[in-house]
Order: C-alpha cells, then sequence, then structure tokens
C-alpha cells in the first residue's frame, strides 16, 4: 500500500496517482465482506451535506462525494469540514483540487470516484472501514494552456480510519493503495 499524497505537483503524490496514474495494477474488488456493494459504480455532483449519521458507511460515501465535488470543481470546503485534523490525504486532495482548478486545470470525461464496494465496519471508535472505489477513463489538462493527458482510469482500495470529533464523523487518516 501506498500512503497518498496530493497531485499535480512534484510533492503532491496522491491525487496524481488517483487521477494521473502511477504503475502498478489496480486491485480486484472481491471479498471485502460487503455491507453494500452496488452492481452500479455511483458518485455524486451535488454539494454533499455534512452527514450526522451514526452509520460509518453513510458517512464514507459523504466524504467520497466531497471529494468529488473537489475533483471536479474545485470547491473543498465540505471536503475539509469530513476531514480530522493531521489527515494528510484529506488536506492534501483539497489543496491540490483547489489549486488544480485556480490554474485553469480541467477534465474531458468523468474524473469522479465512484464507489463500486465496500467493506463491513470495524471497531466502533476509531472505525477501520475499506471500499472499492473505480475511477473511468478521461483527460486531464493541468493548467490553463497545457495539453491534454490521457488517463486510463483505475480500481483503488480506499482504507479509511473513521473517529467521532464533537459528536461527528471525521476522516482521520485515508490510504488509497492501486492505480
Amino acid at each position: 500500500m501506498r500512503r497518498a499524497g496530493g497531485v499535480f505537483a512534484a510533492s503532491v503524490v496522491a491525487v496524481a496517482m488517483l487521477l494521473g496514474g502511477c504503475g502498478g495494477g489496480s486491485p480486484e474488488p472481491s471479498g471485502l465482506g460487503s455491507k453494500s456493494a452496488s452492481p452500479k459504480a455511483s458518485a455524486t455532483s451535488a454539494s454533499p451535506k455534512p452527514s450526522s449519521s451514526d452509520d460509518p458507511v453513510a458517512f464514507a460515501r459523504a466524504y467520497v462525494a466531497a471529494a468529488n465535488v473537489a475533483v471536479t470543481r474545485g470547491e473543498a470546503d465540505q471536503l475539509r469540514a469530513l476531514s480530522a485534523p493531521g489527515c494528510e490525504f484529506c488536506e492534501d486532495t483539497a489543496s491540490s483540487m483547489t489549486t488544480f482548478h485556480e490554474n485553469g486545470g480541467s477534465y474531458d470525461g468523468d474524473p469522479s470516484w465512484h464507489i463500486t464496494e465496500v467493506g463491513e465496519p470495524t471497531g466502533t471508535d476509531p472505525v477501520e472501514l475499506s471500499m472499492y472505489v473505480e475511477v473511468a477513463p478521461h483527460k486531464i489538462v493541468s493548467k490553463r494552456g497545457g495539453k491534454p493527458r490521457q488517463d486510463q482510469g483505475r480500481t483503488l482500495l480506499f482504507d479509511f480510519t473513521l473517529a467521532k470529533e464533537n459528536g461527528q464523523w471525521k476522516v482521520k487518516n485515508l490510504v488509497a493503495s492501486g492505480g
């Protein structure tokens, strides 16, 4: 597994891995002990609201929806609101996506994270939760005037650590592998 970082800058690695590709094969979804496997991938383009649910799976889905807003539109406030202080992946993704869009970056196609399978949560607080996320093929223009670059898409494994903060779930840590 790789610890993920950010995107489109030399020191920012994770979202480049997620959206721009890194070597290695994609993990094969199977046997997460699926609590909620979706036959069709799902993504949300509307701005998500913080989850007041006690259900960690619903919260993780809300986090992915917030990440999709950050990835596709550069609006990262909700992503940050769902993240605990110290979640490097969360902050790197939020900052990178904001900067990417401010610099005129764009996508041709769907770069969203689509949840395809969700494992059974373990623990109570913190909660460990894994899900497979698919990114469809798309083209990336990394900055205004840049040349489009093809991204072949991939399936990723997200390993969440969720913890309660003031009675609300927050992403304490997120590790993404595959690519």
